[in-house]
């Protein structure tokens, strides 16, 4: 059985990779949550299928960019993203300023898109964790 961090180490990686990520906009972007952290059941074909893992998930708002650069700010992100060990999973622009990727090294994933009012979000969730970690034999 492979070994998985907890729920919640899962959620401080997710901040984590949003937050170095968006440390290569502009100094006058801002985080907004679209919510809290979310927990969904997940099927691992690793263990049998159990249902009993979840991924971990969040998506904010990234506010005080003008929506004029949004198309520069995906380039920031997705220039970072492919520079720092992630594989670029969905990149379908120009048609929709939306972009997938994957860390090479946790397989965590990160996505950022823009709304059909032009404002953008960014977002990360985990691959299948124990909520507890692994569990004993």
């Amino acid at each position: 059985m492979e070994e998985t961090i907890t729920q919640d180490e899962a959620a401080e990686k997710i901040e984590q990779h949003v937050t170095d990520a968006v440390a290569a906009l502009p100094d006058t972007v801002e985080l907004e949550p679209l919510g809290p952290v979310a927990f969904a059941s997940c099927d691992d074909p690793t263990d049998g299928g159990s249902k009993d893992r979840v991924t971990v998930s969040q998506r904010q708002w990234l506010t005080g960019l003008p929506a004029e650069d949004n198309e520069q700010n995906v380039d920031l992100l997705y220039d970072y993203w492919v520079s720092n060990g992630y594989r670029v999973i969905h990149d379908l622009r120009p048609d929709e300023l939306f972009v997938t990727a994957e860390s090479e090294t946790d397989a965590f994933n990160v996505s950022v898109q823009a709304s059909d009012e032009g404002s953008l979000s960014i977002g990360a969730s985990s691959p299948c964790v124990w909520p507890e970690g692994t569990p004993k034999p």
